[in-house]
């Protein structure tokens, strides 16, 4: 909207006449505005409500329902710093004795000092010695070989513990191990034994390891290669364990060399697309870039210097091809990898033609050397599992005819490490040899314990039996048994539904006070203009006068009060007998104006009716059986009441008291009503300008006549 000049010819305000007459045209605008915000203002509330009333039904309704809710144990102990009691709800009533005789321990190793200051320290240069030296480690069930290599580290070392399963670390201040189970227990303690490679094991095991490829392996096939190497050192040649053992080496060496077969072909492919595409893409990101970089007589633009444009233009080609390249390769199984633009950009095609002869050679050839033969370049099969198998069936029968397997080179090994060879027994029986000065071993065990007489055992510091959990935290060796009691836990199940009562009172009372609000007619809510004529306090009370009368008759709102107060109000039958609320003391108050809240008579926390007999304490110590089956009836019904009331349809969303989605439809219709009406006010405000505009322009017109005229006049 340009600036308007009015009023200059007819000393008019026009402005002002203007804005009188868009003030009693945007009286229409000004109502929708008003009950769109007051509709906004009933969608917050209910947004409130339901939220309540969702928490109430989720944090108590439902779980007030379960049978479970009402059988809640609770186990008394005669000495607590011996053990803690938690009693499920199967847990059988009674007294109970208990003798600790054992808490469950983790087996822990401290190894003697050795000379090393730090973690990374190697072990070869510990002990020369170590290197090919096997470490085995069970955990449980759980067996793992460590084979000492002339790189590995103290930390390294460390690590692979810490693989098999168990905590591990290098303490460089005390210059020792650490190492402990995980969890307590025999069932979790470990063993570690070594066993040391005679220098004709050593030369056999890197014949194989060499004749099979075994450094470009994946780290699964080096570990197939591996098990079955061990496997080897025990299984006499042509046994059904070493020819299992020469397949599995086989398949490895097969799925190797064809993994890497396919790897060699998808390079190529990719190397041969981005080299053919490459100088097309480059030439559509010069003529892209161009402009951008040079002006029309061909000088650089602003600060960019000379070769900005080049590096810009390779690195925009290199992002258009290997696009180009990735679409193509998407569509052939054989070729799905992506592609190393920086590794093929510029190259030419005598680049790509070497680098294909470099990959068939490693890869497809029948090479020097003696290496194998596999799959060649166009396709057709050099070989198969069967011809590996021949190639490498030499190597490994040699090494598996080795009988100087000399087993006590293993001592070392771990001594050199301030480590003994720990074996242990399934009963969990020790045995170390080879113990070096300073290793100290805590060996595991499991706890023990006589309840009312039977020997129980956990390999934990719980012991668990029978709907009890018993936490043990201390020996009863010296003072003779404890006792602990288990009985119906009568507190937790009154102040469970003491609680819920709390929140379904609190609730009812909102509900009640909402629908019975005062009317707040004749308010509205305010403009803007309308807000600046008041004070902030001011403005602060006449919005809450409406708001707190949204809800006042809403038909909703009582439907969910009385379908609520008359699901509590049910009545059960149990055992022959008709039961409610009141047959356990939880009543309406006297006082009519609470609008039907509950209290239990007899509750100390009640003011008003504390005198009274508690009944419902009464009944949870006499017939527990009788108010869990009441109970958790009525609470049911209060359940399906409430879903029903929440349940989703066209106008509600589920989860939802009321109706969310009809009341988000009317308020989008007010915005859109308003933006219209906005759009009209608009055009009609610019008509009535351009209509003084025209009369102010006549009115010069005649006013420059009459000017003259008058000059005329005067002059004669």
């Amino acid at each position: 909207m340009g600036i308007r000049m009015t009023g200059i010819a007819s000393g008019l305000d026009t402005e002002a006449i203007v804005g009188a007459l868009m003030s009693a045209q945007s009286l229409k605008k000004t109502k929708l505005v008003k009950s769109r915000t007051k509709l906004e203002w009933t969608q917050t509330k209910w947004d409130e409500l339901n939220t309540k009333l969702k928490n109430l039904y989720n944090n108590y309704v439902t779980k007030m329902r379960l049978a479970s809710s009402y059988s809640t144990k609770k186990a008394t102990v005669s000495d607590p710093t011996k053990a803690s009691v938690t009693a499920s709800n199967g847990a059988v009533n009674g007294s109970y004795s208990l003798e600790i005789q054992h808490i469950a321990t983790t087996q822990y190793l401290s190894g003697g000092k050795i000379g090393a200051a730090s973690g990374s320290d190697k072990l070869s240069d510990i002990d020369p010695s170590l290197v090919n030296k096997e470490i085995e480690v069970k955990v449980g069930d759980k067996t793992t070989k460590i084979t000492i290599t002339a790189d590995m580290t103290l930390d390294g070392f460390a690590s692979e513990l810490r693989s098999a399963g168990l905590n591990a670390s290098y303490d460089t201040t005390q210059k020792r191990f650490f190492i402990s189970s995980k969890e307590s227990g025999v069932e979790n303690a470990f063993s570690i034994t070594s066993s040391g490679l005679t220098g004709e094991e050593i030369s056999g095991r890197e014949a194989i390891y060499n004749a099979v490829g075994y450094s470009e392996m994946s780290s699964a096939n080096k570990k197939k290669v591996d098990e079955a190497m061990s496997a080897l050192r025990t299984s006499p040649v042509g046994s059904d364990a070493y020819n299992s053992a020469l397949d599995s080496i086989s398949k490895a060496v097969y799925d190797t060399k064809e993994a890497a077969a396919e790897e060699a072909a998808k390079t190529y492919v990719k190397a041969k697309l981005y080299s053919e595409n490459y100088d097309t893409y480059k030439a559509e990101a010069e003529d892209e870039l161009r402009s951008q970089f040079y002006d029309d007589d061909g000088n650089l633009k602003g600060n960019y210097a000379s070769g900005d444009f080049e590096m810009a233009v390779a690195a925009k080609a290199a992002e258009k091809t290997e696009a180009f390249v990735n679409k193509q390769i998407s569509t052939d199984d054989q070729t799905k990898l992506d592609i190393d633009a920086a590794k093929y950009a510029g190259k030419s095609e005598a680049d790509i033609n070497a680098l294909s002869e470099e990959a068939k050679k490693k890869y497809y050839g029948t090479g020097e050397g003696g290496a194998l033969e596999i799959k060649a370049f166009d396709g057709t099969s050099a070989y198969t599992q069967d011809s590996i198998k021949n190639d490498i069936s030499a190597s490994v029968q040699n090494y598996a005819s080795i009988t100087d397997r000399n087993s006590a080179l293993a001592s070392s090994a771990l001594s050199s490490l301030g480590l003994a060879d720990i074996s242990v027994a399934p009963d969990g029986t020790v045995t170390t040899s080879g113990k070096p000065e300073g290793m100290a071993l805590v060996e595991a065990s499991d706890s023990k314990v006589l309840l009312n007489g039977a020997e129980l055992t956990s390999s934990t510091s719980t012991v668990s039996a029978n709907g009890l959990s018993i936490e043990l935290t201390g020996l009863t060796t010296s003072t003779g048994p404890i006792t602990f009691s288990v009985s119906n836990d009568v507190e937790s199940v009154y102040n469970s539904v003491k609680s819920f009562l709390k929140e379904y009172n609190s609730i009812m009372k909102e509900m009640q006070e909402l629908y019975g609000a005062e009317s707040a007619k004749g308010y509205e809510p305010l403009t803007s203009a309308e807000k600046k004529e008041l004070s902030d306090d001011e403005v602060e009370e006449w919005e809450k006068k409406i708001k707190g009368s949204l809800l006042r008759n809403d038909s909703t709102l009582n439907g969910i009060i009385s379908s609520m107060r008359s699901a509590m109000m049910s009545q059960v039958t149990y055992d022959g007998k008709t039961y409610s609320l009141a047959s356990f003391g939880i009543m309406t108050s006297t006082d009519y104006t609470e609008g039907g809240l509950l209290h239990i008579y007899g509750d100390t926390d009640d003011a008003v009716y504390a005198d009274q007999d508690d009944k419902l304490k009464k009944a949870l110590e006499d017939d527990p059986e009788a108010v869990m089956n009441v109970l958790s009836d009525i609470f049911e019904n209060l359940r399906s009441t409430m879903s029903q009331k929440m349940a989703g349809s066209k106008t509600s969303s589920a989860m939802t008291f009321y109706n969310d989605i009809t009341m988000k439809e009317q308020i989008d219709s007010y915005k859109k009503d308003i933006s219209k009406w906005e759009e009209k006010l608009a055009a009609m405000e610019d008509a009535y300008y351009k209509k003084f505009s025209r009369m102010e322009a006549a009115m010069a017109k005649l006013q420059s006549q009459q000017s003259n005229l008058a000059g005329l006049f005067g002059n004669g």
